[in-house]
């Protein structure tokens, strides 16, 4: 089964990404912050990673930077999400860029772009 981490320091956003994701069929993990998300990438390796941009501790920014400048998880697709600076995001590196506040259909749409036909692969088995 396909794992999603989410990372968020606001509660609210984890628990409607997991709901959300996990009633479209995935798995999700959570982190509260880069560091944590750090130590969970290595316990889930998840097949994708929705991260907040500011957070305490460790921001999604330099969570994004790395990962994808360790060998073993630079393929990992980081989504980068925030309601300010999206210039950050392209400086880290990320993936994809996901705009607060979003829209269901957005999530949806780019959850399936990196890891949808994944999923459907995985479902046949």
């Amino acid at each position: 089964m396909t794992t999603i981490l989410i990372v968020d320091d606001e509660r609210p956003i984890r628990e409607l990404l997991t709901v959300i994701l996990r009633d479209a069929g995935y798995r999700t993990a959570t982190a509260v912050h880069g560091a944590e998300a750090l130590a969970l990438v290595a316990a889930t390796a998840p097949d994708l990673v929705l991260t907040d941009l500011m957070m305490p501790v460790l921001g999604g920014d330099e969570l994004c930077r790395r990962l994808k400048a360790a060998p073993a998880t630079r393929a990992i697709p980081v989504v980068l999400m925030s309601a300010v600076r999206p210039e950050a995001a392209v400086a880290a590196g990320q993936d994809g860029f996901l705009a607060k506040p979003f829209e269901l259909g957005e999530v949806e749409e780019l959850v399936d772009r990196y890891v949808g036909s994944r999923q459907r692969r995985n479902e046949r088995r």
